[in-house]
């Protein structure tokens, strides 16, 4: 009996379905100069997020007109936010002024505008429970 029940288990267990899946497409708008390449990071944690290294997911297009997009494949439905920047000189790096306020063209999901402070999670959270697809306006 306890041979069966351990078989079922095992069946159901095995049976359960993965984590539901979306496409999330990102359109990145206002590229003034066609140079370089746009940066792309995809935070699924509050903790973790603009820390360099950190996103859940990293994307890189060169750039080749004024709107660059990418289409991201089977994403887990979730609570996401996006940081974008505009790498001009192609170093890898976003450049930033010596108050840290980036010299590339950056932006948000949401098209959140910083002040005086970098966002948070919460300022540039989306949610993708269906196929979403999010515009991204460069801060130049």
């Amino acid at each position: 009996m306890r041979i069966l029940f351990l078989f079922l288990f095992g069946i159901i267990w095995g049976n359960s379905d993965p984590k539901e899946t979306v496409d999330l497409t990102i359109v990145v708008t206002n590229i003034k100069t066609v140079t370089g390449k746009v940066e792309v990071g995809v935070f699924n944690q509050s903790k973790t997020f603009l820390q360099k290294g950190k996103a859940y997911k990293s994307y890189t297009a060169k750039v080749t007109g004024n709107v660059v997009t990418f289409t991201l494949k089977d994403v887990p439905k979730d609570y996401y936010a996006i940081s974008v920047y505009h790498d001009k000189n192609s170093d890898n790096e976003c450049n930033l002024n010596f108050l840290g306020i980036p010299r590339e063209p950056y932006g948000f999901s949401k098209n959140f505008k910083p002040k005086l402070s970098k966002p948070t999670f919460e300022d540039c959270k989306i949610n993708t429970q269906k196929n979403t697809s999010v515009v991204i306006e460069l801060i130049n």
